[in-house]
């Protein structure tokens, strides 16, 4: 197989805004709902699909079949996200005994759709030289469409990839590079122009409060915007507008919203806030609704509520007690015990539940 980088350039769009969008994980609802909350013109703004179309949610192929149309008749470019890549083993038989464990192990897919489509299905005993054979004569267009996606797009000013580039000029030697890296803002790499990238939640970057919006890295000049949708319960899908000199940022989520009854003040405290791959932790002592950890990552012990702590970690754990406002709405992710977790304008916190109106 072909793994050099391919790469796509544009001319600047000479009307219109810039959206860029990543992550959308076949949750076609929040997208379109997304694209209504921006405005989106379509044939005057341009749309940015940063990859990872399809895969771990619900619609999937509606999604990939939305986006193809968008992509024929609109100024909307996509990219490939590894996620995305799934078609590429499909339609070249490539690495068919890894292919049967992901989709075992993953309740939803795009190959799952297509399958269900045709009557047929999958199981451990499954043919998967059969099994994507009929795929193939059933939805090649999807397979080709997902297959002919870009790794790249460079135009005059900005640089899109799904993940990270090595560099502005071949980007990178391998399409696994652009495709997987993870925690790209950590590179410490500097770009002249733009670089707006998804793949990695952006709040595995956060380690004392988290926030579910878009990050601009300055220093290098690199925006990271993949919000969490469908992957994180408190996720959110985001959109980075470029409106000539003007940078924007949008987001949706499928959260309930709830009032706040109660005035909380900003509390003196030291907030964490525990990530995907900081996650492991050390119980130290339990009781009957808390657990004392110790997590080698921030170097802290800490009291964790025990819904959080599953296969000895406390991924998504956060103790910053967010201010509220009477009056106020905020959107409710879980409620343990006598507190809730909510979401205020991006950011994690907790609250007690007597300050809301559930």
């Amino acid at each position: 197989m072909d793994r050099s980088v391919k790469v796509k350039r544009l001319q600047s769009p000479s009307k219109g805004r810039t959206i860029c969008i990543s992550d959308i994980h076949g949750n076609l609802n929040i997208y379109k709902k997304l694209l209504n909350k921006v405005k989106y013109q379509p044939g005057i703004d341009r749309l940015m699909l940063l990859g990872d179309l399809v895969e771990k949610g619900e619609k999937n192929l509606e999604t990939l079949h939305f986006v193809m149309n968008q992509a024929k008749h609109e100024d909307v470019h996509v990219i490939m996200g590894n996620c995305d890549f799934i078609c590429k083993n499909v339609l070249f038989a490539y690495r068919l005994d890894f292919l049967k464990d992901v989709l075992l192990q993953r309740k939803q897919s795009l190959i799952h759709e297509m399958a269900n489509q045709i009557g047929i299905s999958l199981d451990i005993n499954t043919d998967m030289s059969w099994y994507t054979h009929e795929i193939r004569k059933h939805f090649l267009d999807e397979l080709c469409f997902c297959n002919d996606l870009p790794h790249v797009i460079d135009t005059d000013s900005h640089i899109y990839a799904h993940a990270a580039i090595m560099n502005e000029t071949t980007f990178g030697d391998d399409f696994r590079e652009v495709m997987t890296t993870h925690f790209f803002l950590n590179k410490n790499m500097h770009f002249h122009k733009k670089v707006i990238v998804g793949h990695l939640p952006v709040t595995e970057y956060c380690h004392s409060i988290a926030s579910f919006d878009p990050i601009y890295d300055g220093s290098t000049n690199v925006y990271s915007i993949d919000g969490g949708n469908v992957v994180k319960k408190a996720g959110q899908l985001n959109a980075l507008i470029f409106d000539k000199n003007i940078v924007n940022v949008e987001s949706v989520d499928e959260l309930p919203e709830v009032e706040v009854i109660e005035t909380v003040l900003e509390h003196n405290q030291i907030p964490l806030f525990v990530t995907w791959n900081t996650s492991q932790i050390k119980v130290l002592k339990t009781t009957s609704k808390q657990s004392l950890v110790y997590n080698s990552f921030l170097n802290r012990t800490f009291w964790v509520e025990n819904e959080f702590i599953q296969d000895f970690k406390a991924t998504d754990y956060t103790n910053y007690q967010i201010p509220l406002t009477k009056g106020e709405t905020v959107k409710l992710v879980c409620l343990y015990q006598d507190k809730a977790q909510v979401k205020k304008n991006g950011v994690l916190g907790w609250t007690y539940q007597k300050n809301l109106k559930i």
